[in-house]
């Protein structure tokens, strides 16, 4: 249940973060559907739907998202980041605290992000996410780090999407 968990907010929140210098390489404006052909979700569970359309209003992106992973059920979720490398963090409506730190390496996004629930400390999550070069795919690759619980082995998914 707890890796359920882990990985639903993975997925609701590991597209975080983005673009200082806003260059075409790290612009995530559109449609994006996983593709489950290309992706490696490891000893989990792929999931039934996972897609987010990224939206840019000035300074931030709006994400507006639908998962459905471990048997969780369908879930619409949105959220709000920062156009430009910095910190954000979002409260989630699962009672998640979500707080995500973004900087740049030329064309590639690094990410980490703490997760929280009631205050406490639940997981840390790494990753990097990148457009190819035609910039018809996104590549997110990450690492969830338990830091409680029946496991804390770290949990490596990489989730390539199409654009739409």
């Amino acid at each position: 249940m707890r890796a359920a968990l882990l990985l639903s907010l993975v997925l609701q929140v590991s597209t975080s973060g983005f673009a200082t210098a806003q260059s075409p390489a790290t612009d995530l404006t559109g449609t994006w559907v996983v593709n489950l052909a290309k992706s490696n979700f490891g000893t989990l569970p792929p999931p039934t739907v996972d897609s987010f359309t990224v939206t840019r209003a000035g300074a931030t992106y709006q994400f507006d998202a639908t998962t459905d992973v471990g048997g969780q059920g369908k879930q619409h979720i949105m959220y709000k980041w920062p156009v430009g490398a910095g910190e954000a963090t979002n409260d989630m409506a699962n009672g998640a605290t979500v707080h995500t730190t973004v900087k740049l390496k030329g064309d590639t996004m690094v990410v980490a992000s703490e997760i929280k629930m009631q205050s406490q400390t639940v997981a840390l999550q790494t990753g990097r996410v990148f457009r190819s070069p035609d910039g018809k795919s996104l590549t997110r690759e990450v690492e969830i780090q338990p830091v409680a619980g029946p496991s804390t082995d770290p949990i490596r998914l990489l989730f390539v999407y199409d654009k739409r």
